[in-house]
């Protein structure tokens, strides 16, 4: 073997060993075998933590912060009576408290209490011949799935419990599953659907952990600010001689007239032994930017914007508004992902109770709220545009006007207003286009 081969290979070999000394990324691993965190621990967070709590129960008012809006042939008096029922039943408390329990313990069971008999509601709901009295949800730990499940293929419930068991004191009963709506969070395989639902605290358990830490060693350290030491003579001989409490009351003393006057009095001691104060002053460079930093990780974690999470107004070239939107965007989708399937379950009872054949339909509206400055900003801006391309004529008044409208800028604005303002103004004919760059309007 040549040298030069030699120092090659001696070359390539250090350069492998150094490459792959002190490789820690690829010793971590990520296993599916992580304990989860038990009920009572998620109880106690929920308890214990303001941004728990606060993340749970945000989340639950804003799904249900605007009512549904219904739509399709129902005038104002079947709303209202639909309305009425609802408060009646106490439905958005009902929503309230199974969006909350589901969140929070990953799984909840509302259950329609009717006037059938006992021997009843382990059979199929049958709404011709029962009445609503009640809903009633059950948390997580209050009821038990069966484990005979459902085995029709073709079933909407394919691989649910037939019934599920509720302990009351010492009786046990049992609802069919057509009584009951179940929301069960996480994502699961058909071999785990007996099991719970998962925590939306489960994931983000650890971080909001570390951000309480941080927060009360901040306060801690700011608690211990300044310290003050004293050198007493002779305290470890006193303390030896069991003479504790006389040390004790002393620095009690010295304790309540420093507080009271601000001014502070120790033994001077003699020649051999003097006695000494010091003041020991903790410093908090860097502090505040550790408590923001673990602001912005805890908020990506429970994919929540600072601004919600925490009530602060977004700082530097960011206005907030992009994250608003996502979030709106997220509430949105827990409505359609968990809500709606919770109003489809009670809506049969209510439209039974009021004697409607029909289906329901409705859209849950944005819960983006515009003050009145920022709607007249926005009015502002768009009408000077559209004035604009229409005096350009670049748009005619009829596409203006839809422009607007869909915007939500003239929100009281109807088809046959449209029609009545294009065929009044003489900018041309209902339902016409006109061809760009051409004169519009009378000759």
């Amino acid at each position: 073997m040549t040298k030069k081969n030699l120092i090659t290979r001696l070359n390539d070999s250090l350069s492998s060993m150094m490459t792959s000394l002190g490789e820690k990324i690829g010793a971590i691993t990520y296993g599916n075998k992580k304990k989860a965190v038990p009920d009572n621990e998620l109880m106690a967070l929920y308890d214990g933590s303001w941004v728990a709590k606060k993340y749970i129960n945000k989340t639950a008012e804003d799904m249900l912060k605007l009512p549904r809006e219904l739509s399709g042939d129902i005038d104002s008096k079947l709303t209202q009576s639909i309305k009425d029922t609802e408060t009646e039943l106490r439905v958005y408390q009902v929503l309230n408290d199974a969006l909350t329990w589901s969140s929070l313990l990953g799984d909840a069971l509302i259950v329609a209490i009717t006037d059938c008999d006992d021997e009843s509601i382990v059979s199929r709901l049958n709404l011709a011949e029962e009445d609503i009295v009640k809903f009633l949800v059950l948390r997580k730990g209050e009821y038990t799935p069966d484990s005979n499940v459902i085995t029709d293929i073709a079933s909407p419930h394919f691989g649910e419990p037939i019934v599920y068991q509720i302990d009351i004191g010492d009786k046990q009963l049992k609802f069919h599953h057509t009584r009951c709506h179940r929301i069960k969070l996480g994502k699961h395989s058909l071999k785990d659907r007996a099991k719970f639902g998962t925590s939306d605290l489960q994931t983000p358990y650890k971080d909001i952990k570390i951000f309480d830490t941080a927060v009360l060693s901040a306060g801690d350290t700011i608690q211990e600010a300044n310290v003050d030491v004293l050198f007493i003579p002779g305290m470890n001989n006193q303390i030896a001689s069991g003479e504790e409490d006389k040390v004790r009351k002393y620095l009690t003393v010295m304790k309540e007239g420093k507080s009271s006057t601000g001014i502070l009095a120790i033994d001077a001691g003699d020649s051999n032994a003097q006695g000494r104060y010091e003041q020991k002053t903790a410093q908090f460079a860097g502090l505040s930017d550790v408590i923001t930093k673990m602001m912005s990780v805890l908020a990506g974690a429970l994919d929540r914007p600072i601004t919600v999470l925490f009530g602060q107004s977004a700082s530097g070239f960011n206005s907030g508004e992009e994250d608003n939107k996502s979030y709106y965007e997220t509430i949105n989708g827990l409505q359609e992902a968990r809500l709606r399937p919770l109003q489809d379950f009670i809506d049969q009872f209510i439209l039974d109770k009021l004697s409607i054949s029909d289906e329901l339909k409705y859209d849950y509206p944005s819960i983006d709220s515009i003050n009145e400055a920022e709607l007249a900003t926005r009015f502002t801006a768009y009408s000077t545009g559209f004035t604009s391309m229409l005096q350009n004529s670049v748009m005619d008044e009829e596409t203006v006007l839809r422009e607007m409208v869909a915007r939500g800028l003239l929100v009281t604005v109807t088809e046959n207003d449209i029609k009545r303002i294009v065929e009044s103004s003489g900018y041309g004919d209902y339902g016409t286009t006109t061809d760009i760059g051409t004169q519009t309007g009378a000759t």
